[in-house]
């Protein structure tokens, strides 16, 4: 039983966030979601006691497969400089995608009304970085990068990582394509590692 209520709540998860992206938190209704997963609204009331915690949810279950695909990147024990790469052209990928900027959007629309925005930067994306940073100070203790606090240098690579998020979010930057993230994947990379990579960590990245 517990199985399949798990998967009515991802289904609705799922049609919901599809809805809030291309409706918009206002214009988006119970009812249009309810119709969409088949059902009706006491079915979603039964899982999400209001459409802002619907809202909330179905953020925080698309972030965390995001966040686990990513982070599954930096966990294994090969070459750092080749595992930060991935990472970042992964991370890349993913904000600078259509959904992400959608999403985002939402969010920031009822920030100012409601605390979603809040709890989602808070038990979301902000929950990432002290696991990279926890990575980053495996590094250290490897002596592949230099013994600077770990916690700092994860906010420099978020912020290299982000840094055409508010461009995305105005609809003043084009999307990028592939070969664009890749490159801007490697000079971040490389910038990151000049600065705080240890000696035996600074190699060329692989073509």
């Amino acid at each position: 039983m517990r199985k399949k209520t798990e998967t009515r709540r991802s289904t609705i998860l799922g049609h919901a966030l599809d809805i809030f992206r291309k409706e918009g938190f206002e214009r988006a209704s119970m009812s249009q979601i309810a119709a969409q997963v088949g059902g009706s609204k006491a079915t979603l009331y039964n899982y999400f006691s209001s459409k802002e915690e619907l809202l909330l949810e179905a953020m925080l279950e698309s972030g965390k497969k995001h966040c686990d695909s990513i982070l599954a990147l930096l966990s294994d024990d090969n070459h750092f400089p080749d595992q930060l790469l991935r990472f970042v052209c992964s991370l890349l990928r993913i904000l600078n995608s259509a959904e992400t900027v959608e999403i985002l959007r939402v969010a920031i629309s009822v920030g100012g009304n409601t605390d979603v925005g809040r709890q989602f930067y808070e038990r979301g994306t902000q929950t990432v970085w002290p696991v990279i940073a926890e990575r980053l100070k495996q590094e250290i203790g490897k002596g592949h990068l230099r013994a600077e606090d770990p916690d700092v240098m994860a906010m420099h690579l978020r912020w290299l990582c982000e840094a055409d998020l508010v461009k995305n979010l105005l609809g003043a930057a084009p999307a990028m394509l592939d070969d664009e993230i890749e490159a801007k994947a490697r000079s971040i990379t490389a910038m990151f590692l000049g600065f705080y990579g240890a000696m035996a960590a600074r190699q060329p990245l692989p073509s």
